[in-house]
């Protein structure tokens, strides 16, 4: 999995690499320059690369770049867009090598209408404010519009490294070259456009100590979610991977059901049961590997103890029967999947959230998780990582906050971030499916953490698979389940 970092963690790690390691600063910043300096080269573009060049170290790293292009043979003019009197440290001693080589300087933005490829080193991750010069923003204005290929050094300038927050405009970068980890604001950004194509390039050694530091966030891959996948022998049965009771529907709302048990099979669980009610049961006509159940309250104990892991809450209402039947799942010390129209119930009925635990994850939207901490869907968006890792501790459970990229957070302070799927996914029912998917995992033995973090990534690698056959706006939910069975025979061929 790919390292994830605060811009408070990254300025530590800094600090240790240079104060504890002993790398000296100059040396990281040469480190980072060659990085951006080797996609220059390499991106395919010839011709003049314009060198955006603000105050601070992303300034710094700029000023390097120039250097090394030049001795590359490169044509590259900085463009500066700050006060070179200001210019401390790092930045100050590539500025004064610059300047004792000559190098092309220049405060004019016409460079950036002839360039082939426009560098962004005007601000980095530690952007708090909005920017407001006027000439800054010019510049990125013509270096958006221009033709050229866009490279922005650790983070777009006007995104925050950590909220993701637009800063008034933004750099929008073809490619963003970053160091050591990706941050918070690559992932949770509105503007993801702006990132392009992310390379994460190291620039020094931390020890062992602060490298576990840094795994405390990450973003999930394939090679990751491959790994965490039960392995599953030739000599087995349809006892060996797990049994999964799915306790969803309900009048008009069969389709949560349906789909959930769906993708619940297709994603390997071993016997997988529909408990629902009566007049739904016609719905699972075509899901005959689904044994259907009719969700008779006297006999909700009876079906819990049968099972090895549970979903609740897609498309069941709120009726008394269905909080009983909640209550019950929460009590019975088996891991479960609480979804959808389970949280509003707990959103309402309070106490309940008392009997969440470590067995327990939970997979809200934005809007589901302001009803639960009694807030609004702005304050989550705002804070989304800090709210679900606040939630995660306080109940002890697993918090999987559903978005365009997905925040898992455990009790144990852990968190991962889901960026696979597409657009595709927001339509009704993907949810469903997504709470089929990892119901089907903890039934297969996976812990709620690694559960939910799979699970979240294989609805996104599904979906891609069927964008392969299917435009955006023709996309289902079903059509994401029925890739999953294609998808899951690519992953056991590697």
């Amino acid at each position: 999995m790919i390292k994830v970092c605060t811009t408070e963690l990254m300025r530590e790690t800094d600090r240790h690499m240079i104060e504890d390691i002993g790398i000296p600063s100059a040396v990281l910043m040469e480190n980072a320059a060659h990085a951006v300096a080797e996609v220059v080269l390499n991106c395919g573009k010839s011709g003049l690369c314009a060198i955006l060049i603000g105050p601070g170290n992303n300034g710094g790293d700029g000023l390097a770049v120039l250097r090394i292009l030049a001795q590359e043979g490169r044509e590259a003019v900085g463009i500066l867009l700050c006060d070179p009197q200001k210019f401390k440290g790092d930045a100050l001693l590539n500025y004064t090598i610059v300047r004792s080589l000559n190098l092309p300087l220049t405060d004019s933005l016409d460079p950036i209408e002839r360039a082939a490829v426009i560098v962004d080193a005007l601000f980095g991750t530690g952007l708090d404010r909005e920017i407001t010069d006027a000439k800054q923003l010019e510049a990125l204005y013509r270096s958006n519009e221009s033709k050229a290929y866009r490279i922005a050094v650790d983070i777009p300038s006007g995104i925050n490294g950590n909220s993701g927050k637009l800063m008034g405009d933004a750099f929008r970068a073809d490619e963003t070259v970053t160091f050591v980890a990706m941050k918070r604001g690559h992932l949770l950004t509105r503007e993801l456009e702006c990132i392009g194509k992310l390379r994460v390039a190291s620039i020094g050694m931390t020890d062992e100590a602060h490298e576990d530091l840094l795994k405390r966030e990450q973003l999930i891959d394939g090679k990751a979610v491959h790994a965490l996948l039960p392995k599953r022998k030739r000599v087995s049965n349809k006892g060996s991977f797990g049994k999964a009771l799915i306790m969803c529907g309900s009048d008009g709302m069969q389709g949560a059901a349906s789909m959930a048990a769906s993708a619940c099979i297709r994603a390997g669980a071993g016997l997988t049961r529909a408990f629902v009610p009566r007049g739904i049961i016609s719905a699972f006509a075509a899901i005959p590997e689904a044994m259907v159940l009719a969700d008779d309250e006297d006999i909700v104990d009876r079906q819990l103890d049968w099972a090895d892991a549970v979903c609740i809450g897609c498309g069941i209402g709120n009726d008394a029967s269905k909080q009983y039947k909640l209550e019950r799942t929460l009590k019975c010390g088996k891991k479960a999947v609480i979804d959808a129209d389970a949280l509003n119930l707990m959103a309402v009925e309070r106490e309940l959230l008392s009997l969440l635990d470590e067995n327990h994850i939970i997979t809200p939207h934005p809007g589901e998780m302001a009803r639960l901490i009694g807030s609004d869907i702005y304050a989550v968006l705002g804070d989304a990582v800090e709210i679900a890792l606040s939630f995660s501790k306080e109940h002890g459970c697993t918090v999987l906050l559903k978005n365009a990229v997905s925040i898992i957070a455990s009790p144990d302070g852990r968190i991962r971030y889901n960026s696979s799927g597409n657009p595709g996914l927001a339509k009704g029912g993907s949810g469903d499916c997504l709470s089929g998917i990892i119901t089907a995992l903890l039934a297969q033995g996976l812990s709620p953490f690694d559960a939910a973090s799979a699970g979240a990534y294989l609805l996104g690698a599904a979906a891609d698979e069927a964008l392969s056959l299917l435009e955006s706006r023709l996309l289902t939910a079903s059509d994401t389940a029925y890739a999953l069975e294609s998808l899951f025979k690519l992953k056991m061929m590697e």
